[in-house]
């Protein structure tokens, strides 16, 4: 079983994080998994960089953690692929998958667009949208309950490491009602939270093009503490 960890933030660009690159590969190795996508909060999120800087700027800022990663990951045998989680709504947020981060360099009209169209977009370019942690029940995000809309969406995290378990559970239901895939994920931002969620393939997947068609497909497994999701 190869494990991935697809939820995942670190102190240079997530302000809320608390590890860094060296740390959060560490950790990687210790539980056994293979890869990660490092997801840390874009633009309208608790991003870490300064969005005064001029977007090339800002751009190289927050592609130099994933570089980080990349050479920590490569001298430590675990993959790390591009990600990013960015802010749709007050306090609702999309991770995107499968895009390289020039992608985003050449588009910074990315940060203006309604999140139909940053849906659009990332498809446009080969890319998936999941939503994250939908339900959660927070202080800063109005009406938790109200769901988000599929249409904007390939996959839902159903299962969220620090989601509580009826928040989860609601995420799963809405996202077999809506014939979407589940992913799990971890929502990491300290290294010793690392090994409690995830996606698993039964076969090594090394390149980011193999890991969206599996992902579509929905050939990877979820991995969650205790069986603990939707009534498991």
């Amino acid at each position: 079983m190869y494990k991935f960890e697809i939820h995942l933030h670190t102190n240079n660009c997530s302000a809320c994080a608390i590890s860094d690159p060296e740390e959060i590969i560490d950790a990687a190795v210790q539980k056994g998994y293979s890869g990660i996508v490092v997801t840390n909060h874009f633009y309208h999120g608790n991003t870490a960089i300064d969005r005064n800087l001029p977007w090339k700027d800002f751009m190289n800022s927050y592609i130099n953690d994933y570089l980080e990663l990349k050479e920590f990951g490569k001298a430590a045998g675990i993959t790390v692929f591009f990600g990013l989680e960015e802010g749709f709504a007050p306090g609702r947020e999309m991770l995107i998958y499968g895009l390289e981060p020039q992608v985003f360099v050449e588009s910074p009209e990315f940060i203006m667009m309604s999140a139909k169209e940053k849906s659009d977009f990332i498809h446009e370019n080969g890319g998936l949208c999941v939503c994250a942690h939908p339900f959660r029940d927070r202080s800063y995000i109005p009406d938790p309950n109200t769901p988000p809309n599929p249409d904007l969406f390939d996959g839902i995290e159903g299962f969220n490491l620090f989601n509580q378990p009826e928040e989860n559970e609601k995420a799963f239901i809405f996202a077999l009602n809506n014939k979407k895939f589940v992913t799990s994920g971890g929502d990491i931002h300290r290294a010793k939270d690392f090994g409690g969620a995830g996606i698993a393939f039964d076969t090594p997947v090394t390149d980011y093009k193999t890991f969206i068609e599996k992902l579509k497909s929905g050939d990877f497994k979820l991995l969650y503490p205790d069986k603990k999701l939707c009534g498991e």
